[in-house]
């Protein structure tokens, strides 16, 4: 009986293991693509600022 509890105790600790870097990986890929969608707003928000407004200012 104690090897069978030793061995589900490894089993359910490699299991856990495997889910959690499973899931670090879901959230990192997840932050990635927010990042960079909000990186790309931010370079489209400043290239329309900087075409129709800063560089035409002298006129």
């Amino acid at each position: 009986m104690q090897l069978f509890l030793e061995r589900l105790i490894y089993f359910w600790a490699g299991i856990t293991f495997i889910g959690i870097i499973g899931y670090l990986i879901y959230v990192a890929f997840f932050l990635i693509i927010v990042i960079a969608f909000y990186s790309l707003l931010v370079a489209i928000l400043a290239t329309l600022f900087y075409h129709f407004y800063w560089s035409k200012r002298d006129n």
